[in-house]
Parts: C-alpha cells; structure tokens; sequence
C-alpha cells in the first residue's frame, strides 16, 4: 500500500504534526483507524477547522494566508486520496476542495462527502466566471463555491456563510428551544408543521444563512421573514422588505441598488439602494420569482461577495445584510424556462422554509380566528365576541383558498358587522357561510347511462339536457324561434341547427318561423 503523507495544520511545528497515514484508495473506501493529533478544540479557541484540498500553490497561497488571519484551523492536502478518512479523523469542519487532480475529481469527492459526512460543509473552487461548475457543485452536495483567482472581499463572504452553516449544524437536532407553545412572534398554531417551523425559525434565526421561503399566497411568508430577524443578532438593525411584483421591472434595479445623478430620466441626484439602507440588518425579497435577469445577477453578486454597486455607477460598496426570500412560483420552472437563474436559486434555498396552506392544517383555524378577535377588537374599540358553534363548523369546513390572510379579513369583517355577543353564521361573508350545493343528476340519467363509456355517457346525458332546455324555452316563448333566439343570446341559424340535430324540429306544429 502506498502512502502519502498526512496533512499537517499550517504553521504548526513538526512536534504537532498529525500522526498516522493516510491510504491513496480512490474516494468511498472504507475507512482506516489512525489518530490525529491537533489543537485543543474544546478550548474555543478555533473558530472552524478547514481542509483545503488543491495542487495549486497559487491558490493555497492567499487562501491559507486569508483564512489563518481570520482565526482558522487550516490543513492542506496536495490529493483527493485518503481525505474522507481525514475528514473524521481531524474533526474537519469545512473542506474547500478543487475541481481536477491527478488522482482524482473535487466533484467526485463532494458527492461521496454529502453520503458519508452530510454535516460537514463542503465548497468548491471554480474557474472565472464558471457559473456551470459551482452549479455542478450545489448538485452533488456542496455547501457552497469559491470562485479562483482568491480575491479577499468574496473569500470573507463566503466564511461569513460557512460560519452561520456551521453554527446551525453544530447545534443538536432535538435541541430543545422555547418556540413549542402554541404561538410565536406573531404566528399561531399548534398543528405539528407549524411547531416545527416554529423550531427550524429559532434555530436558523440566530445565524446569518440565506433563506428562501416557500408558500401559497397569504400564508404568512413575511411573518416568518420578520421572526427569523428577531431572531437574529440583527434584530436592533433595519428589517426592510420589498415585494418585488409590485414595482415595473425597470425600476427594482434602481430600488434595490440605488443609482448616480444622471443615470437615467428623473434622477436628479444620488440614492442608495435598500441594500445600502438594510446593511447591517436584514433584507426581505418577497416574490423574487419575479425579478429580471439583471437583477437577478446583481443580488447573485451581493450575496456571493456582500457588493453593490449603483444603477449608473463605477464603484461598489461593501453591505453586511442577511437577505430573506419568498416565493409562491415554482422556481424549478422557471429555471427551465429560462426564467430564473439557477444559481442564484442555489444561493438563495441554502435553508428552505415551506409554509403549508390553512387547508392542511385546519385544526389550527379557531387558534387563528380567537387571536384575529382580540386583535380587531382592540384595534377597533369593539366589545370582545366569541364564534357560536355553527360559525366555527363553517369556518372548519371552508377550503381557505387565501390562506391565514383571508382568515383575518373575514374575521375582522365578521366582527364588525356582529350586533349580538357572538359571531354566527349570519355575520360571516357568502363566500364563506354559503356552502356549495351537491350536485344533483338525475337518477333516471345515471340509470340509462349505465356501463357506458365516459364519452358515449357524457354525450348522451348532454342531448337530453339539450332536449329539455330548448323544449321549455320554446314554451316559454310560444313556440317562436326567433324571439326564443334572441332570449337565449343565440342567432336564429344557430338556433334552427340546434333543433334539428336535437330531433326538435319533428314538433313542427309548436314551432313558428315568425
């Protein structure tokens, strides 16, 4: 068995050097029991160990020297081979690994990272400008890409995003946190979904990771935005929000980044951007799915070096803003239809967060609608009111097609009209209180169809629909084609056709052309 040499921490003196081998076996081996033997990391002192794993000296170089100044653990290895083992065996936190060795592929190395060490993050170094590879990269598990040459500014992004990955994984998946009752910065529920959203905002809320937020309309995507940033140690720096639907496309650009005097019409002097205005704090994108390609390309940028730079300006600016998205369009798609970039959306879902729609949890409704009372109750100086039980068996039984938004509107609607102490049936809006009629075929029909095809079934069943409909309009109108036209909207042609495909026109002595 050949072996090679054991990565040693950068900086470390030869009496700290790992001990052990480490076996030239392609990637996914088994593993091979040796010891490492590093800095003490229960001291706190090391902040994250990472592996970088290249050939090329020019970029170790100023990644080593970046990375050590910011307090990392750093190790090198020159080879894909036997760096799985040492994942374990060092405690490695972060493996920055290249695309091409001589013994073997960085992506190679990822995929088989993401099935034995999912918790460990992962990053890949890609050629300028190579949009493919780190899409590759995302695809086969990793955490995140580095693009080469190293430039400072992009690599202390890059481990301000390790760092907050980082923290979440560390943290123990039962770790008990306080957002188990039944509500939780402003959103309610009790159902099962929403207590563990509950828990993933507590958890995620705390660092800085990017979040992309999933959900119908109206189930409360920016509630969530808002908690993660209480949540955060942002949470005493600007929270803004932006929908990105409600402003013409040429003008997001502008919202967002800001733009010089003379950048375009009407713009008379300098302005900044919303990212300028959240620095510090944090950024909520709401239906993202509907930013342009440039835009699109520009929060890539922002959120993959943490730079802006103004509509009609030179020069960027460094921001420190988490930035939050939402979306209720299928991304995926868009991707495909050439619609959305793919690797912003990579950058973007690094956590996701689905809200279910109220019809999946509608064990939740009266928790809703009893907060939705209090509140409305205040806000309009009203009597507070309870919901009679025939109200609270509607209210179950509605589908909820706008979701918690439409709950709220129709409480507060029920609340104002309500003259008794309760809330009943009579107080909440038709489009709630008025349940659909089953629909009533004709037993006699459902008989003749019998086991006929659908097709043959469906055309008979309209036949005889046709027959009776024309038959009583006919006698509504004494039998005059011309006046039962123009009462049913049709030509007299059109109606003389139907009459006689439908076997009609055999009643001739109840029908008059005049």
């Amino acid at each position: 068995m050949t072996h090679v040499a054991v990565p040693m921490p950068v900086g470390e003196t030869r009496a700290r050097r790992f001990v052990g081998s480490v076996s030239r076996s392609p990637v996914g081996h088994d593993r091979h029991t040796h010891t490492a033997q590093g800095p003490d990391r229960a001291s706190g002192e090391v902040k994250m160990r990472v592996l970088v794993v290249t050939e090329d000296e020019e970029v170790l170089a100023p990644l080593r020297k970046i990375l050590t100044e910011q307090g990392r653990d750093v190790l090198h290895s020159p080879r894909i081979a036997g760096v799985l083992e040492y994942i374990e065996k060092a405690e490695v936190d972060l493996v920055i690994a290249d695309q091409q060795f001589s013994d073997g592929n960085g992506l190679a190395l990822l995929e088989a990272m993401r099935k034995e060490y999912p918790r460990t993050l992962s990053a890949l170094l890609t050629a300028p400008g190579s949009q493919y590879s780190s899409i590759q990269a995302f695809e086969r598990g990793a955490t995140d890409s580095l693009p080469k040459p190293i430039d400072r500014n992009e690599t202390l992004a890059f481990l301000r995003r390790a760092d907050s990955m980082n923290t979440i994984r560390q943290q123990p998946t039962s770790e008990p946190v306080q957002a188990v009752s039944q509500d939780f910065r402003g959103m309610y529920g009790t159902t099962q979904v929403m207590r563990d959203t509950f828990r993933m905002i507590a958890r995620v809320g705390r660092t800085d990771v990017t979040v992309l937020v999933t959900g119908d309309s109206g189930t409360g995507k920016e509630l969530v935005a808002r908690a993660l940033h209480e949540e955060s140690g942002r949470r005493n720096k600007p929270f803004i929000a932006l929908n990105c639907s409600a402003l013409p496309s040429e003008l997001v650009e502008s919202e967002l980044f800001g733009h010089t005097r003379g950048a375009f019409t009407g713009a008379v002097k300098d302005r900044g951007g919303l990212f300028e205005a959240a620095n510090g704090g944090t950024l909520f994108l709401d239906e993202i799915g509907d930013l342009g390609p440039l835009a699109q390309a520009k929060v890539l940028r922002a959120l993959e070096n943490g730079e802006v730079m103004r509509v009609g300006g030179t020069r960027s600016t460094r921001v420190d803003v988490r930035v939050i998205a939402a979306t209720n369009r299928p991304l995926d798609d868009m991707i495909l239809d050439g619609r959305f970039r793919e690797d912003l959306l990579y950058r973007l879902k690094v956590i996701t967060l689905n809200l279910p729609p109220l019809r999946e949890r509608k064990e939740d409704v009266p928790l809703l609608a009893t907060h939705f009372l209090r509140l409305f109750a205040e806000r309009h100086n009203l009597p507070a009111r309870q919901i009679d039980d025939e109200a609270k068996a509607v209210l179950l039984e509605h589908d909820w097609p706008g979701n918690v938004r439409e709950l709220r509107n129709v409480i507060e609607g029920a609340l104002v009209m309500a003259d008794g102490p309760e809330i009943s049936v009579c107080d909440l809006p038709a489009s709630v209180s008025q349940r659909r009629e089953p629909i009533n075929v004709p037993k006699m029909m459902l008989e003749q169809a019998g086991d006929l095809p659908f097709v043959e079934a469906r055309e008979r069943a309209l036949r005889e629909f046709d027959r009776a409909f024309l038959s009583a309009a006919l006698a509504r109108n004494g039998g005059n084609i011309a006046r039962t036209a123009r009462a049913l909207g049709l030509h007299r042609q059109s109606l003389q056709k139907l009459l006689a495909r439908r076997d009609l026109r055999q009643a001739g002595e109840t029908i008059r052309e005049d």
